[in-house]
């Protein structure tokens, strides 16, 4: 028998996956007893695309994603290349069969080559795959535009569910509002506008509605403004503040924003305006507005040029907010009358929205896999991650619980708010955070009123005990509603309950926040008052290209007792401006944790590696060393035995008034809380403080190792005893003693294991 090239092919690639799930003897063969697709399927095909580059086909992967329930998986399945295309979700169909051991696929794939471009091209593959170790394995044959293609195929589940609500009934043809509430609610939202927390909160609102409105900026306002007046409007039967809000829509509508990035929030405030004013303005208006949220969905899930700046991997925060404005404006048309629709050619089916709504939703997925950990942290960045979140995302998550009855993404997004909260420590009467990434800002209060609907059960009580204990009340904010964002009064009414629980947050989750998937360890003393004390640490396990993914690997900050110690440098992506030892090799790249330990009162310790270079970070809140805060770090190079030491300076931005002296240094804050540092190792070490328009920063020199241990007091530091030399140091503060076994800090007299 002859086989062809291509059918040796297909047997090459089987024979290893039928090797693996031969005997019933092998672990393979025999987990295939328990085979199963269930949630939300991801395989990947190698070379299973290809477009002519210079002439020549060049082969990339696409993934496919599919549903399955109990085995059995829905007809739609969807597909997404990023080297082919960023901006282009492809749709299509799929079979599924089982086999004794494995799955067979079969799919029809309509390909768009160009957003710009609505030709759609026919891909067909079969595969057969099965499952190894908590994945899938397996190979597929396919044709795409002539040529036959044949490869591997890997896949997993996702852990990012979309995870139905109880009791969710389904809305009606034309039924609004539905956005931020349903229109059942209404009543109940009444009756909240008239307790004590409401009357705070609907006063607030009337305020922040008073002020300056903006149609172009980095976060044009006319459209919140809009959704504030419209809500006023339903409030009080106000048929005034409907037509104030119209005019605001229009004007918005005639100002779109210069790039995808200010024309976002545009589209997201004139989405929820149009909810809630729908049946204030008359049908030309709908039209009017429904029309214009259609076309510029298409524009914001078509995608933009980079030359405007347009940033569409997944985990950029252009794409969350452009995607979440598009999925947005998409649930607040979904079912209007056919000629309220634009006509276009993509427009001439209803149900074209429900594709667009799709996509936006898949895209908003995929920043949840990609830009936020586990534990709520973003990759670029606290401004980059928050500004996004509240301008669209958590609107968007919203209405798409209201409209489609399903959460998004929970494991992540219930983390969202209680990782904020863990890192907020008060500042001269102001939540602070130490940031990370670009503009060194902490989020507003708008974020928190605005997520309070989508706060878990579980997490609710301490959120609200954080809102109560520090959510400024001056005229303009409280409870979350700050003048920056008006419609957060909407969602900090509707998110409020009317028999609230509220307990410290240390009764629902750890002081120790850990986000695994990003590298991102804070630590925490407690949730009491300005005695509270937040240090972390970046490890930036996850190394992502093509946004603001910085600050360098293991840079770290501490706030508490009213001050903010050691924080983060100028607001640019140079290793120079965070708390790191720069050397001549020092780059961008990420690092790996090496060990980690925690206790209950918010101590740890942190070890990670990178290259050449270990570092260790140490958190203690027992108060052995007679202090309410210690911190100890150790920077230890691998050099070879005749390579020459190259000079290395350990960095530290600061505030406060700073005095040097000898191997230590000692900073006083307004308060007159003290954070004293001392420097075991290098031994001689050359200890200065720099002043620039940069910031200001301690820096301390050397061509060794460095140990230094840090202590924050009220008043003066306690004494400091140090037995021994450079890394094998002990160094005796109180009752606690701190040394380095060779890989990481250990505090003998603590609570950590």
């Amino acid at each position: 028998m002859f086989f062809s090239l291509k059918n040796w092919y297909k047997i090459v690639i089987f024979v290893p996956l039928l090797f693996l799930l031969g005997g019933a003897k092998s672990s393979v063969g025999s987990n295939s007893r328990n085979l199963f697709l269930e949630g939300n399927i991801s395989l990947t095909l190698d070379k299973g695309i290809w477009k002519l580059r210079k002439e020549q086909p060049d082969y990339q992967e696409i993934t496919l994603d599919l549903i399955c329930h109990q085995g059995k998986c829905e007809s739609e399945i969807w597909g997404f290349a990023p080297d082919f295309n960023k901006d282009v979700d492809h749709q299509g169909t799929v079979t599924v069969t089982k086999t004794d051991n494995a799955w067979q696929l079969e799919v029809d794939l309509q390909i768009q080559s160009h957003p710009e471009n609505p030709e759609l091209i026919p891909a067909t593959y079969s595969i057969e795959i099965a499952t190894y170790r908590d994945r899938f394995i397996g190979s597929y044959q396919g044709e795409y535009q002539g040529r036959t293609l044949i490869g591997k195929v890997t896949g997993n589940k996702s852990d990012l569910q979309l995870r139905p609500l109880p009791k969710h009934q389904p809305i009606k043809a034309r039924e609004h509002p539905r956005l931020i509430f349903r229109a059942a609610e209404l009543p109940t939202l009444k009756e909240k506008a008239q307790t004590r927390h409401g009357k705070k909160i609907i006063n607030n609102l009337k305020q922040t509605l008073q002020t300056e409105v903006y149609y172009d900026g980095y976060v044009p306002t006319g459209g919140y403004h809009a959704a504030g007046h419209c809500f006023v409007s339903l409030l009080e039967d106000d048929p005034q503040a409907a037509e104030t809000a119209w005019q605001m829509v229009e004007k918005s509508m005639a100002n779109p924003g210069e790039r995808f990035l200010e024309h976002s929030p545009i589209v997201a405030g004139v989405a929820l305006a149009y909810d809630l004013c729908y049946y204030q303005w008359d049908e030309k208006r709908q039209q009017q507005v429904t029309e214009w949220l259609a076309l510029q969905t298409f524009k914001l899930i078509e995608g933009d040029s980079p030359k405007n700046g347009w940033n569409s991997f997944a985990w950029s925060n252009w794409n969350a907010r452009a995607r979440g404005a598009a999925g947005l404006a998409a649930l607040a048309i979904l079912g209007e009358p056919a000629e309220y629709y634009p006509q276009t050619e993509f427009f001439q089916e209803p149900e074209n929205v429900e594709k667009l709504l799709k996509i936006a939703e898949r895209n908003v997925t995929r920043y949840f896999e990609r830009a936020i950990g586990d534990r709520g942290l973003g990759t670029e960045g606290d401004h980059y991650t928050t500004e996004p979140w509240r301008l669209t995302i958590l609107p968007f998550l919203q209405a798409y619980r209201n409209v489609k009855g399903m959460d998004i993404a929970p494991s992540k997004t219930q983390w969202f708010l209680p990782h904020y909260i863990t890192r907020s420590v008060p500042i001269d009467n102001e939540l602070a955070i130490p940031s990370y990434g670009r503009h060194r800002l902490s989020p507003p209060p708008s974020l928190y009123g605005i997520g309070l609907p989508l706060v878990s059960e579980k997490f609710l009580p301490g959120v609200l005990w954080f809102l109560e204990r520090y959510g400024p009340e001056t005229e303009n904010r409280s409870l979350g509603v700050s003048e920056d964002l008006p419609i957060s009064a909407i969602y900090g009414l509707q998110g409020y309950p009317q028999n609230p629980q509220i307990k410290n947050p240390a009764k629902l989750w750890d002081k120790v926040l850990v986000d695994r998937q990003k590298g991102f360890y804070s630590f925490r003393n407690q949730w009491r008052d300005e005695t509270d004390i937040v240090a972390n640490i970046y490890v930036k396990q996850e190394l992502l290209r093509a946004s603001w993914a910085f600050p360098d690997a293991g840079s770290f900050r501490i706030a508490g007792l009213g001050h903010q110690w050691a924080i983060a440098g100028k607001s640019q992506a140079r290793p120079k401006h965070e708390n790191i030892v720069v050397t001549a090799q020092s780059d961008h790249q990420g690092a790996k944790p090496i060990y980690f330990q925690s206790s209950e009162d918010g101590s740890g310790t942190v070890t990670l590696k990178k290259e050449n270079w270990l570092r260790s970070f140490a958190v203690d809140y027992s108060e052995a060393s007679d202090t309410p805060g210690l911190f100890a770090l150790v920077d230890r190079f691998e050099v070879s035995e005749n390579a020459d030491l190259q000079p290395k300076i350990w960095k530290m931005h600061v505030t406060g008034e700073v005095a040097i002296k000898d191997d230590s240094f000692t900073i006083t804050s307004p308060s007159g809380a003290t954070m004293q540092g001392t420097f075991i190792s290098p031994q001689g070490v050359q200890l200065t403080y720099v002043t620039s328009a940069e910031g200001n920063k301690i820096q301390a020199e050397g061509t060794n190792d460095f140990f230094v241990v840090m202590t924050i007091q009220q008043d003066s530091p306690p004494p400091i005893t140090v037995e021994g030399n450079g890394l094998n140091a002990k160094v005796i503060i109180g009752k606690q003693i701190i040394r380095f076994n060779g890989s990481n800090i250990v505090l003998e007299n603590s609570r950590i294991p």
